[in-house]
C-alpha cells in the first residue's frame, strides 16, 4: 500500500521513539511504500532549526523522512500543506499517515484512507483499503 506521511506523524514517531509505520505493516499484513511531499520535508527542516525539544524532534523526523520517496505534489503553491497532502493522496490513490485530527477528519470526508496512532500507541487504519490494479 502506498502511504503519504505528514509532518505530525513523523514528529510523533520521533517523540515516541517507535516505528509506527512498521507497526502498521504488521497490523495490515502488507508492506507499505512510504512517500513524503516536498512541503513536509521543507517544514521539518525549518522546524529543526529551532531550539528545544520540538526542534530536536523535527531533526530526527527529517532524517526519517529523507529515507522515504520524495514526491512533488504538482499542485499550486496557493494551497496549504494539508490541502496538498489531501489532494496528492486522493489523486495518487494513497493512504495518509497523520496524527492531526483535523486532517484525519477532512481525509475521511474526502474518502482518503488514514493510518494514525491512538493514545495507547496502537496503530489504526480508517477507511477502505485501496486495491492496487
Amino acid at each position: 500500500m502506498k502511504v503519504l506521511v505528514d509532518t505530525s506523524f513523523l514528529i510523533y514517531c520521533a517523540d515516541k521513539g517507535k516505528d509506527f509505520l512498521s507497526m502498521a505493516e504488521e497490523s495490515l499484513g502488507e508492506r507499505l511504500e512510504c512517500y513524503v511531499i516536498e512541503d513536509v520535508l521543507r517544514e521539518l527542516k525549518g522546524l529543526a532549526r529551532n531550539r528545544g525539544k520540538r526542534g530536536a524532534l523535527a531533526g530526527v523526523a527529517s532524517k526519517i523522512a529523507e529515507k522515504m520517496t520524495l514526491i512533488s505534489s504538482d499542485l499550486p503553491d496557493t494551497l496549504t500543506e494539508d490541502q496538498k497532502l489531501l489532494e496528492t493522496a486522493r489523486l495518487r490513490g494513497m493512504a495518509l499517515a497523520t496524527t492531526d485530527w483535523e486532517l484525519i477528519s477532512e481525509a475521511r470526508k474526502r474518502g482518503v484512507p488514514v493510518i494514525t496512532v491512538k493514545k495507547n500507541q496502537s496503530v489504526i487504519f480508517l477507511g477502505t483499503r485501496l486495491k492496487v490494479k
